[in-house]
């Protein structure tokens, strides 16, 4: 089932969220953040709820492989819908970020790199959620694993001649006419029951086939920022906080200061906290509208009192 949560537009955002635990979570907890940024960029919003695909057919996969069909599934359903975005349905958007249609090459499949041009160490940052994950989360978490993998080993791992980075397929924007078919067609090379190093998903083999034909273009890291890896890199004592409403409410908001859109990636306690909580507040969607007013404010930078010596 198809639902405009917001009537389609010429650019519209568009995800799947199936089954009733993910979709009111993302109700409840991403949604109402989705909806300002829509209103205020002038965009449509399109949710899958049901699989895009019959389960009984031998091409069949989970619901991350499913995006590879939206662009073809909104083509037919929604006309006028010329560019699209398809997201993950854990990211949770700063509603005053600039307009992501108007940050992209529509010449290519746009979205960030993982392991480039970062605000901080890739290696360094691995190491410490590798490390303060075993101290606060899980004492037998283990510190070497596939999380630090070189992208040669990356891309060995799912029989593929290595590329030159690794992409984030959790926020792609392109040209419905240019790339809906191209894209799809990447799904129908592989049949139901494919096994992955990241259980059974597509985000390495998508890699492949965007890299291998330089239909890359690298975006702001803001419009995918890893929420993982922003407590490694600037606060990894926050681990032993996820369960304090308040200070992860206010590290949140804090980190929404300066990223566009907030990625809760990954399946452990760290990343699944987007689907047990209300993030933020209406309060704070006001607070991040007068932080961004004030931010475009022109000031003069004059003295308001005059200190004698």
């Amino acid at each position: 089932m198809i639902k405009e949560v917001i009537k389609a537009k010429k650019n519209s955002i568009a995800c799947i969220a199936i089954g009733n635990t993910f979709y009111n979570a993302w109700t409840k907890n991403i949604l109402p953040s989705w909806k300002l940024y829509c209103k205020k960029n002038d965009l449509g919003l399109i949710v899958f709820t049901e699989d895009l695909i019959d389960k009984k057919d031998n091409y069949w996969k989970k619901p991350t492989w499913q995006r590879c069909l939206v662009g073809t599934k909104v083509q037919e359903a929604f006309p006028i819908v010329k560019n699209i975005c398809v997201m993950d349905i854990d990211i949770l958007i700063n509603p005053y970020s600039p307009n992501i249609f108007k940050e992209v090459d529509f010449e290519k499949i746009n979205l960030t790199s993982l392991r480039k041009k970062l605000p901080y160490d890739y290696n360094f940052t691995t190491k410490k959620l590798a490390y303060f994950r075993r101290l606060l989360l899980n004492p037998e978490y283990p510190l070497d694993s596939f999380l630090h993998c070189s992208l040669k080993t990356l891309y060995k791992f799912e029989k593929l001649p290595a590329q030159s980075d690794e992409l984030n397929v959790g926020v792609l924007v392109f040209n419905l006419k240019k790339f809906a078919k191209k894209i799809e067609s990447w799904f129908y090379n592989y049949k139901k029951g494919i096994d992955t190093t990241t259980l059974g998903g597509c985000q390495t083999i998508l890699n492949y086939y965007i890299l291998k034909d330089n239909l890359q273009n690298i975006i702001d890291y803001k419009f995918n920022s890893i929420w993982v890896f922003e407590i490694a890199s600037r606060f990894p004592f926050m681990l032993e906080n996820l369960k304090n409403n308040k200070i992860l409410r206010n590290f949140i908001l804090s980190l929404l200061f300066d990223v566009y859109f907030l990625h809760f990636a990954g399946s452990g306690a760290d990343g699944t906290v987007w689907q047990k909580k209300t993030l933020i507040k209406k309060e704070d969607f006001k607070l991040l509208n007068k932080l961004h007013l004030y931010k475009k404010k022109k000031l003069k930078g004059l003295p308001k009192i005059r200190i004698k010596n």
